[in-house]
């Protein structure tokens, strides 16, 4: 994917004041995608064909497309003492050119009250108190290509957090977190036979950890996570619980290395009492490293299950290598490269996605306020059922932020 990309830099307060400060932004974004549907053009023959139940084959113009968007927002800050309270509210507008059908107009909202920010620079010793509590609340709309579920997807979410951090000591603490979501989507799956179901998420998690020095923590977690979809009665594999339990370490572990690591283990149970029970290691990890002033590198590598809205459970190995580089004052460019195995389960069967990835990006600070950039992104996508094929995605944007 080729992209074109402004980005202001410095925040300018429209109205601060005793009551906090409040800023504005707005994006606009021009991107050409070469697989808008996330499928290969023999499928999308197909499905324009023979529609799947609830698909207009009028809403199928084209494979590829010219995307153009607006996101104008408005942002609130407030601290009162400990409790810091940040908040957005907006819109988003696409058009795609192709499949008009396709276009969209929704909302965009966020909320977090965040106690004890000092925790957010240097979390693991606070200089005000000994407990951290932080919130969340978003309400939005997501569409465009799932890789994950290989479509074209659109849903609008609710979603809510609490995390709390206890430090018992100078050494030992507690730590514990929820964050439910609800998605519902407003289309059905395009591929023949599948169905999109409403899902919610409730996980509960716990931890208790060591701080081994001001830089490092170790940690244990265990998380409890809980997946429901309003199926209406069919057999799916969305609904399902998991237990998982993960050892680690966060911080930072020499001058130029630092990130997190955990490794664990993960018990899936569905409800539909015909699949078995899935048993997997897990991780999560990521690094950066720092060679020096202007160039650093980035690796993650994470293994973890997700419910899919079409009543499939998949479990992903993911692993990425990115590097960045500022090549003077004014021009910056980074890169990736990125690696993806994803099993499926279904009622009936199994299958697995292979995806490889690539990534450019380029930028120029052409003001204190104002940047200008381009990239490109590819993605090579190989499943058993239909072989492998590409996806490029060409993207550019202008944010400003007074």
């Amino acid at each position: 994917m080729v992209v074109l990309h402004m980005t202001l830099l410095d925040t300018f307060a429209l109205i601060e004041g005793r009551l906090g400060k409040l800023d504005a932004s707005a994006t606009l974004k021009a991107s050409y995608d070469s697989r808008v549907f996330a499928m290969p053009s023999k499928d999308f023959a197909g499905v324009k064909a023979k529609p799947s139940p609830g698909i207009n084959p009028e809403e199928l113009e084209s494979e590829d497309d010219i995307i153009l968007s607006f996101s104008p927002a408005l942002h609130f800050t407030n601290k009162i003492g400990l409790l810091k309270l940040t908040g957005s509210v907006g819109a988003n507008i696409t058009q795609y050119v192709k499949n008009d059908a396709k276009s969209f107009i929704v909302p965009t909202t966020s909320l977090t009250l965040d106690f004890d920010d000092t925790l957010a620079l240097k979390k693991r010793i606070s200089n005000n108190a000994k407990i951290r509590f932080e919130s969340t609340f978003d309400v939005g709309q997501v569409v465009g290509a799932s890789i994950l579920d290989q479509d074209l997807v659109s849903y609008t979410y609710i979603s809510g957090g609490l995390n709390i951090r206890y430090n018992h000591s100078e050494k030992f603490g507690l730590g514990g977190g929820t964050s439910y979501s609800h998605r519902f989507y407003q289309t059905d799956a395009t591929r023949e036979g599948a169905q999109n179901f409403d899902f919610s998420t409730l996980p509960l998690s716990a931890r208790a950890f060591y701080i081994y020095s001001e830089k490092i923590d170790f940690f244990s977690n265990y998380t409890f996570s809980r997946s429901k979809a309003s199926s209406g009665g069919k057999d799916e594999l969305t609904s399902s619980q998991s237990h998982a339990f993960t050892f680690g370490a966060d911080g930072e572990f020499s001058s130029k290395l630092s990130g997190t690591a955990s490794v664990g283990y993960s018990l899936l149970n569905f409800n539909f009492a015909g699949t078995e029970d899935q048993h997997n290691l897990i991780s999560d990890i990521s690094f950066n490293w720092k060679y020096n002033s202007k160039t650093s590198s980035n690796y993650s590598i994470s293994r973890s299950s997700s419910p899919t809205s079409s009543g499939q459970s998949t479990f992903s190995t993911n692993l990425r290598a990115g590097l960045n580089h500022r090549f003077t004052e004014d021009w910056t460019g980074s890169g990736y490269l990125s690696l993806g195995f994803t099993d499926y389960t279904t009622i009936e069967s199994e299958y697995t996605m292979d995806t490889y990835g690539l990534g450019l990006n380029l930028s120029k600070r052409l003001s204190k306020a104002l940047t200008a950039s381009g990239g490109y992104d590819f993605t090579l996508m190989n499943t058993a059922q239909s072989g492998s094929y590409g996806r490029h995605v060409i993207h550019g944007q202008v944010t400003g932020r007074f």
